[in-house]
């Protein structure tokens, strides 16, 4: 089968405009991550009793410019809404992400192939098999935000290597996703978990798949993806494709795959993934957090006295529970004008109010400014109304009694 160039080109001119706009924005970058550790994270910190040891640990993240650059992109580089939306990640990362014992995980299906393995862009690359899918615990979120939390860690890990050695080299924005169809079938598509995902962490983790390659796959799937791409913009006909093996080694080398697919490494099965190592995550949960959360001498994890941690707990419940009546109105309401509330999809109690349908929505913006215009001009707008309703009752009374004179004076005498 002939090699289709078209494909690697096309990944290529998306990278290109991807780093492009990376350094483009390098400056607003920078200025998003003063404003974040200088007078964002303080304030954060303070609110939720943190301590030293989990500030630390989120300044990691707020140093990774590629995150921030990712976030930045998402808002169409906007810096007010990106800006917003880092405190919100800042926040939830320090509430919700919890370091998790291991051993508690399966192997997770995805797969990174060892560092020296990349595209001919020298990204990283992964491969999910679908049909391994099955092998996921009943609930696994907690486990899927840790992978993914690995997946940027490595990026950024990457990335640091390279800035010290090669200071003038592109970044590696992206990874590059090969999933493979062999043996999947419907039940390894869970629609609750796509859309707990969706939800909670593509918008905290936005942009780090580049290009994404479906091997495997039958001529059924492909028939429907020319179908279902007619309907979605160009941007994403130019990161998903259906290559032919051919088509595959063309942009990543038979040396960067394992033999599976055609290349030198050996079988997927025999690789080490480093998804599977723990990740030390050092931030507690809510409980603690909200309790009495000190710094260890010895630099240990963070811990805290049960009897605390439990009223903590039913304090943090309260304070959940309230979130639902604050009035989107109520100048204790941070996004004033918008319903707020803990998050649909959150693993623990929210410590901060979100909005609730994880956006502002045009409906209840106008539901707002009508309430506000109502709020101005009721008193007006009730008089105008009384008055016409007086004048339209006297009008009709007058017509009434017009008509009974008529009838009296031309009656029979």
């Amino acid at each position: 089968m002939p090699v289709d160039h078209s494909v690697s080109q096309a990944i290529r001119t998306h990278n290109a405009a991807l780093s492009k706009l990376f350094f483009e924005h390098k400056e607003t970058i920078e200025q998003l991550q003063h404003t974040l550790l200088t007078q964002i994270l303080p304030n954060v910190v303070d609110e939720l009793g943190l301590g030293n040891i989990a500030r630390d640990w989120v300044e990691e993240w707020l140093q990774d410019d590629l995150s921030i650059f990712r976030t930045l992109k998402r808002h169409k580089f906007t810096k007010a809404f990106a800006l917003e939306s880092l405190r919100t990640i800042l926040t939830w990362r320090l509430t919700y992400l919890k370091s998790q014992d291991p051993s508690a995980f399966p192997p997770f299906p995805l797969h990174i192939l060892p560092p020296l393995a990349s595209d001919i862009l020298g990204r990283p690359v992964l491969v999910l098999k679908l049909a391994d899918l099955d092998t996921l615990q009943r609930d696994p979120r907690e486990h899927i935000l840790r992978s993914v939390e690995g997946l940027r860690l490595n990026l950024h890990n990457i990335n640091s290597s390279s800035s010290s050695e090669c200071p003038n080299d592109d970044p590696v924005l992206q990874y590059i996703l090969l999933v493979d169809m062999e043996n999947a079938s419907m039940r390894n598509f869970n629609l609750d978990l796509l859309t707990w995902y969706t939800h909670q962490v593509a918008p905290r983790y936005p942009g780090m798949f580049g290009t994404v390659f479906i091997i495997n796959f039958s001529w059924t799937q492909s028939g429907i993806w020319s179908v279902i791409k007619l309907a979605l913009p160009e941007s994403v006909h130019n990161r998903i494709f259906f290559p032919s093996r051919e088509t595959l080694h063309d942009c990543i080398r038979p040396t960067s795959l394992p033999q599976e697919y055609g290349g030198h490494l050996p079988f997927i099965s025999e690789i080490p993934n480093p998804l599977n190592v723990h990740h030390d995550i050092p931030t507690p949960s809510l409980s603690s957090s909200l309790s009495s959360l000190k710094e260890e001498d010895s630099g240990a994890l963070l811990t805290s006295d049960p009897e605390e941690d439990t009223s903590a707990t039913r304090t943090s419940r309260r304070k959940t529970a309230s979130l639902a009546h604050i009035s989107p109105r109520s100048r204790f309401n941070p996004f004033y004008g918008y319903p707020i509330g803990p998050s649909p999809y959150s693993l623990a109690p929210a410590a901060l109010p979100y909005l609730r349908y994880g956006r502002r929505r045009k409906r209840d913006l106008l539901r707002t400014l009508a309430a506000l215009w109502w709020e101005k001009w009721r008193s007006r707008v009730s008089w105008t109304f009384s008055l016409l309703l007086v004048f339209f009752c006297a009008r009709w009374w007058w017509r009434q009694r017009r008509k009974g004179v008529f009838f009296i004076r031309g009656g029979p005498s």
